[in-house]
């Protein structure tokens, strides 16, 4: 064309969580049946929707309201409500509040209306939403700061602290707490010190809290509200996973501090305008979040739900480190499992697995698998030899490599089959012969030195 169409950054456009999913229908549509353990929606993945919270929203229905637009920041009602149940109101008015079309929306609108040499500095492993989004903003790689799994997953405060002092188009820092993809429930100690970074350094932070009641006991979640002082802050919240409803798109920011900075009120100011142009968004969910979270059969409901998650991360825990291949981190709340490779010799490692079709085998293969990071290659090989489908760690801007799975099945006993089949698929992927079976007619269909004999 005349002019490039093509926004600078696009190579940086990903999402693996969905993008995966191409490959697993396909190979599903060669007879080989797929468990999806790659994407947080307890619905799809069997999650019975209670009657009374259905009757709840039917009777929404019927309200004449529900079907008007709602104002640009939201309703009222839905607003003070956020404060009572999730923020404080010694931090945050119904002002600060803003709703959005689901967090993703809110995502988009906040780094999309930053300059383009503004930077937000976010954890790696990362939800692909955020690093994404920071990255199509200015057309580059994103910039991360590493979560360690030998230390539950905390940030390196070092390591962020260079980072910010070295690059002074940073201007915020990223928090996601709990965390995506790791399950990891933060310490307090550490979020002062990031809190204390940021105002030594002018950043603005984004604390993502989307799962800060999904925590397993004995562990507290500590919001942004309770320890941001004068700091300029963003938090950010939904309904899609607490009660769930991820297709309510139904999620929203609340603003600190904007009154203490000028050019961050200007900027806030800006993700208001730029929603007020999309007019409003989902009426409903607004109007029943409330009904819905105060029912006298939810705190049940929410409690059961979360022992389920709990009592998965254990099981899941316990069968996957089996595998000498597998670092299993044991996460504070959320519903996904994160496992890092270890024991592995380097990039190069990596048998590919046994197939029961060849037209599977001749699928898998055509990729560029020998351009794939290990983990993703590891990915394909699990959904064509076992009918699995996780999500690569690499998929979360992170440089180690491993996998996410859900908590989500129904199925007890389903679940540790899964499990065990990815074990089984880990300790056939990592057998150090790759090199012999390269050599050998039909290697790809062998999965141990046995066969070979």
């Amino acid at each position: 064309m005349r002019t490039s169409v093509v926004k600078k950054g696009d190579e940086f456009l990903r999402y693996e969580i969905r993008e995966i999913v191409e490959v697993a229908k396909k190979i599903e549509a060669l007879g080989v049946p797929m468990t999806y353990e790659n994407i947080g929606d307890p619905i799809a993945k069997g999650e019975r929707v209670p009657d009374w919270m259905k009757e709840t929203v039917a009777r929404a229905c019927y309200v004449d309201s529900t079907y008007a637009y709602a104002p640009t920041k939201g309703l009222e009602s839905a607003r003070k409500f956020v404060l009572e149940r999730f923020s404080d109101s010694s931090v945050c008015t119904p002002e600060d509040v803003i709703f959005f079309n689901g967090l993703g929306e809110a995502i988009n609108k906040i780094f999309s209306n930053l300059p383009n040499n503004a930077r937000v500095i976010g954890p790696n492993p990362v939800y692909p939403s955020h690093a994404t989004a920071e990255a199509m903003h200015h057309g580059g790689k994103a910039i991360t700061y590493s979560l360690d799994p030998k230390n539950g997953w905390e940030p390196d405060l070092i390591e962020l602290e260079n980072k910010i002092r070295y690059h002074e188009g940073i201007v915020g820092i990223l928090v996601v707490n709990p965390n995506n993809p790791t399950g990891a429930v933060h310490k307090r100690e550490t979020l002062e010190k990031i809190i204390a970074m940021a105002k030594e350094y002018d950043c603005f932070v984004i604390f993502d809290e989307i799962y800060q009641n999904v925590v397993f006991p004995g562990k507290t979640v500590i919001r942004l509200c309770d320890i941001v002082g004068d700091v300029p802050g963003i938090a950010m919240k939904g309904i899609s996973k607490e009660i769930p409803w991820p297709g309510s798109r139904c999620g929203w920011i609340e603003v600190y501090n904007a009154d203490k900075d000028s050019e961050f009120k200007a900027y806030v100011n800006t993700i208001l305008v730029s929603k007020m142009l999309e007019v409003a968004s989902a009426t409903l969910p607004q109007a029943v979040m409330a009904e819905v979270l105060s029912h006298p059969k939810y705190p049940t409901h929410f409690a059961a739900r979360v022992d389920k998650y709990r009592k998965r991360a254990e099981t899941g825990v316990r069968i996957l480190s089996e595998s000498k291949y597998l670092k299993v981190p044991s996460p504070d709340g959320v519903f996904y499992l994160t496992a890092v490779f270890e024991n592995a010799e380097d990039e190069e490692t990596g048998t590919k697995l046994k197939t029961n079709d060849t037209r599977v085998r001749s699928f898998v293969d055509s990729f560029p698998l020998e351009k794939f990071r290990m983990d993703k290659r590891f990915a394909y090989e699990l959904m064509a030899s076992e009918g699995i489908c996780v999500v690569p760690l690499s998929g979360f801007e992170c440089p180690l490599d491993g996998f996410r799975m859900t908590l989500l099945e129904e199925d007890g006993a389903k679940f540790e089959e899964t499990c065990k089949k990815i074990v089984r698929a880990t300790n056939a992927f990592f057998e150090p012969f790759p090199k012999v079976l390269e050599k050998i007619p039909h290697a790809a269909n062998l999965t141990s030195m046995d066969e070979v004999v």
